[in-house]
């Protein structure tokens, strides 16, 4: 029996459409084979919720978790928001807001957060992963991106602990289409870059979800010919079945 330690920071009841690949794909492990172990957040405030998909986490799955810092909080009070009021993601990142809040706002998010605005979680998910793997044995780390800081999880603890990691990017990291729209320093993407250099050269195998976008890392990065894979963002059966 493998153990698989799967970081996500997205996990139900969140809504968020980019969990559906971790949590279809945990599902459908063959259980006689692998444990899966899931590192989450205690708590975040800012997708939307959907209790539906709580029927398709299985009880027996050890699950893990920590507090995160949500920043979007922040912004919500910055911006003169509710606390409980509606943000969308797309909001956060918009080009069309000039106001000087929103423009304050947005110029932080992409230039002090790197490689993303919920690095704030490493720090606590870094230490309850710590404190479990020094008392369990872990064969593999699989951690889901994004957002891409769950990789420099990932990377750390593959790294103190000698444990093979295999990043999932659902999407580009550093060359994602929205940033080539928006302002982020030179520094700043210095560092990302230097960041997802070092998490896909530690990687012992990397996952995209589509072809295209393992091409284009391949050209950026040559070594990853040979130990990049594709594992399609499909659909289940069984939802079609049940509709």
């Amino acid at each position: 029996m493998k153990r698989v330690l799967f970081i996500t920071y997205f996990w139900p009841p969140s809504g968020k459409a980019s969990l559906h690949w971790p949590l279809d794909i945990i599902r459908h492990l063959q259980k006689d084979e692998i444990e899966p172990i899931i590192l989450t957040v205690e708590e975040e405030s800012f997708t939307q919720k959907d209790k539906t998909f709580l029927n398709k986490v299985d009880p027996s799955w050890k699950m893990l978790k920590s507090k995160a810092l949500e920043p979007f909080d922040l912004y919500r009070i910055f911006i003169g928001k509710k606390k409980n009021e509606k943000l969308v993601s797309s909001e956060t990142i918009s080009t069309e807001n000039k106001s000087l809040t929103h423009r304050i706002a947005l110029w932080i998010r992409l230039n002090l957060f790197i490689p993303d605005a919920r690095v704030g979680w490493n720090f606590t998910a870094i230490k309850v992963a710590t404190n479990f793997i020094k008392k369990n044995k872990i064969d593999v780390i699989v951690s889901i991106g994004p957002p891409h800081s769950s990789h420099l999880i990932g990377l750390k603890l593959s790294k103190k602990f000698l444990i093979p990691h295999i990043p999932v990017l659902i999407d580009p990291w550093v060359d994602i289409i929205y940033y080539k729209n928006l302002k982020r320093s030179t520094i700043t993407k210095m560092f990302d870059n230097h960041f997802e250099k070092s998490v896909l050269q530690n990687a012992g195998q990397v996952v995209f979800v589509n072809k295209s976008t393992e091409e284009d890392y391949e050209k950026k990065y040559s070594f990853l010919k040979g130990k990049s894979n594709v594992l399609y963002w499909g659909y289940d059966e069984e939802e079609f079945k049940a509709s």
